[in-house]
């Protein structure tokens, strides 16, 4: 997982918009942990085995923080462990939840 800062020739990696929508800053494991069915979606749809545990700790490592009401592009790769095998996918339809909205911005190749 990346954050955006320019051209990326990744060439399995799709761009995103995250959004925290609170007053309050948010990491990337606030978002994992409160999208957890996201992994379930994709477990199902794709007939894989990823656990919340392992998203959380790829998240962690990535050390991201949303402030209060901050939009940030991100770079999801299915070659970036758990995490980004997950988002690289599920999240492109796009979704919102309580304190979060996301939207595909573009595959990258």
């Amino acid at each position: 997982m990346k954050i955006r800062n320019g051209f990326v020739s990744n060439s399995s990696s799709t761009s995103f918009t995250i959004i925290n929508k609170s007053s309050e800053s948010k990491t990337l494991v606030d978002f994992v942990k409160e999208n957890a069915f996201l992994i379930g979606q994709f477990n199902s749809y794709y007939d894989y085995e990823f656990t919340l545990e392992e998203c959380v700790r790829d998240a962690e490592n990535e050390d991201v923080t949303f402030e209060p009401k901050e939009e940030k592009e991100l770079i999801f790769s299915d070659g970036d462990g758990p995490l980004g095998h997950v988002y690289d996918y599920i999240l492109r339809d796009g979704g919102e939840s309580e304190n979060f909205k996301w939207s595909f911005l573009q595959s990258l190749r």
